[in-house]
């Protein structure tokens, strides 16, 4: 760890979080965890912003507290019913559960990998993200590539050019 840096646990991180936005500020951190990947990666910067800022809605990821363990969790909406939002990781099969709005403190609006703004995951792409994380396509192609042996991964990226 750098000298300029902090490290803080995911309440100090929540709290810190909510006092932020409270004052209507964006916050900007660096995520750990692969939940959310390829979309935000683990050491991704993020910034969360107040939700007067943006519109909770179907595709955003939001930042939320989670009402059992309290810690502060980033994963997209996938569906709503008006005060609850049912919320889930990119990567992962299950869903975190419907989230009361109150439980939201925010959605990000920015991703920083490497020093270079990722745009994809944020835009209009989100619906589509979103869909198929709720019907868990996108959870089981991850699995199949990760199962996928390095050379037939290789390949596919060679020809998709990254």
């Amino acid at each position: 760890m750098k000298s300029s840096e902090i490290s803080l646990s995911s309440i100090e991180l929540t709290a810190l979080l909510e006092a932020a936005l409270s004052k209507n500020a964006s916050l900007r951190f660096q995520v750990k965890g692969f939940s959310m990947s390829p979309f935000i990666k683990n050491k991704d910067i993020v910034t969360i912003s107040p939700i007067l800022n943006s519109v909770i809605g179907f595709g955003k990821i939001a930042a939320f507290r989670h009402p059992v363990n309290k810690r502060l969790v980033i994963h997209r909406i996938i569906s709503s019913n008006g005060r609850h939002y049912l919320i889930k990781g990119d990567r992962i099969f299950s869903s975190d559960g419907f989230i009361p709005k109150e439980n939201i403190l925010g959605c990000v609006s920015r991703i920083e990998r490497n020093n270079k703004r990722i745009y994809f995951g944020l835009g209009p792409e989100r619906i589509i993200i979103a869909f198929l994380s709720r019907i868990r396509v996108l959870s089981l192609i991850f699995w199949v590539w990760r199962l996928m042996p390095v050379y037939a991964r290789n390949s596919i990226k060679g020809v998709l050019g990254y």
